[in-house]
């Protein structure tokens, strides 16, 4: 009995010195340190489930559901900002310089929204529109009045044996930019006054045709000058019509057949060889666009040598 007691009374005593309370308290921590390392490394190895791109996306290009795939990514290597989720990331659009390589995730960095791209409206052309540049002044603009998401009709001007001939070709156009010679756009400048050069807008492939072989009809015009053909001027003017269909695509139709077909009979008379793409604009040579308004009337009156050109983008 007393043998038990004194073993008791040892250990009770072992157990209270500050020796075995620090050996406790060592093996403890390091139990701990070495549960939370263990903790650390699975949660950092263990894969997630994230969306990645199926294949590499250009710059400027709407995100759809078929370019997404979800592929498993170590937690450790999460390290940016990044979209977990497929619903954040459809209809985003890749940035001006961001391309998005096959299988990467779709960082939010490298993505941005619709709006907040430039020149945003030029990016989602209806199936089977064209845009089309018509080139203007501050007079043909009557005074910077033609403004993005406005209506134009387009009327045209020409001569059919040595008779007047004017009446709207083309009506319900919806204008998508308004640029300077220079690629700037015309209402983004605050204070600054910038000069129009072209206004864009989108048409359907056989408006934007009759277009182009009016083009062609006037590049024929001014190099055959005895060639029976007469230049027919373009004529863009602003109406206070705003309409769209139920997809909210850009309407637009032909207001004058007889027009449509004066055209296109002039066009097939036309030699082969006889194109629209007459002037190639370098948009790099003209960059004081921030002149007065006065000026610029005076200097840009004559449209008949700015109302169809092309431009290079």
């Amino acid at each position: 009995m007393n043998g038990n007691n004194l073993n008791a009374s040892k250990l009770t005593r072992m157990v209270k010195s500050k020796g075995f309370v620090t050996a406790v308290c060592g093996v403890l921590a390091v139990a701990v340190l070495l549960i939370g390392y263990n903790i650390r490394i699975n949660n950092a190895t263990k894969p997630v489930q994230l969306p990645v791109a199926k294949y590499t996306i250009d710059p400027k290009t709407r995100i759809t559901d078929d370019m997404i795939v979800y592929k498993d990514i170590p937690k450790g290597a999460l390290n940016t900002e990044y979209y977990s989720n497929k619903n954040q990331i459809i209809n985003k659009y890749t940035k001006m310089n961001a391309t998005i390589p096959a299988g990467s995730m779709f960082y939010t960095e490298l993505l941005t929204s619709k709006e907040e791209l430039p020149d945003s409206a030029l990016y989602d052309i209806p199936t089977g529109y064209t845009l089309y540049y018509l080139t203007v002044n501050m007079l043909t603009s009557y005074t910077n009045s033609i403004l993005p998401n406005n209506y134009i009709d387009i009327y045209m001007s020409t001569k059919d044996n040595g008779k007047a001939l004017v009446g709207k070709l083309l009506q319900n156009v919806k204008i998508l930019a308004v640029k300077t010679s220079d690629g700037r756009n015309v209402f983004e400048g605050g204070d600054e006054t910038r000069i129009p050069y072209v206004i864009i807008f989108a048409l359907p492939e056989q408006q934007h045709l009759l277009l182009r072989k009016v083009n062609a009809i006037n590049n024929y015009s001014v190099a055959n000058e005895t060639g029976g053909f007469s230049r027919i001027d373009i004529i863009p003017v602003p109406t206070n019509v705003n309409i769209s269909n139920k997809d909210n695509e850009i309407v637009s139709e032909v207001s004058s057949q007889y027009l449509s077909d004066y055209v296109l009979k002039l066009a097939a008379e036309l030699p082969d060889e006889i194109t629209d793409l007459d002037f190639n604009i370098n948009t790099n040579t003209n960059t004081n666009t921030s002149t007065n308004t006065s000026t610029n009337t005076s200097t840009n009156t004559n449209t008949n040598t700015n109302t169809n050109t092309t431009i290079n983008e």
